[in-house]
């Protein structure tokens, strides 16, 4: 079996079913969804997720979305533990909060990372998928 952590964008896009996520992203989706896969969804994710929905006017209903991932197979909801900030110092190369938050789980979870964030990309800190 293969595991996943997801980024904010990709799995905002996988549940809207946009054409914006990317073939490898998408095949992950997939694998999991086809019970081949599990995909950890950091907490900060879920945070991002819930702005972004608002941000975009509301095309998901956050609370039955939460819901579905949270009582779905294929989703692992990862709270935030403060020993997590013990892996900041490693990824440095990664300026912004939330995606070093995000990049240290998929660090601690040796797990690729699905996102095209290219800055995440660039540092070469978790293998990504997109």
């Amino acid at each position: 079996m293969n595991f996943y952590v997801t980024d904010t964008h990709s799995l905002f896009w996988y549940l809207i079913n946009s054409p914006l996520l990317g073939a490898g992203a998408s095949a992950a989706f997939d694998e999991a969804d086809n019970g081949q896969a599990l995909i950890y969804v950091p907490a900060i994710v879920l945070a991002e997720l819930y702005f972004l929905n608002e941000k975009k006017h509301e095309p998901l209903n956050f609370a039955a979305q939460y819901m579905g991932l949270e009582q779905s197979a294929q989703f692992v909801l990862l709270p935030f533990d403060p020993p997590t900030m013990l892996d900041f110092d490693m990824c440095k190369t990664v300026v912004e909060m939330h995606d070093r938050m995000i990049v240290a789980d998929a660090r601690r979870l040796k797990a690729p990372l699905i996102t095209r964030d290219h800055e995440i990309k660039a540092s070469g800190l978790v293998q990504t998928v997109w």
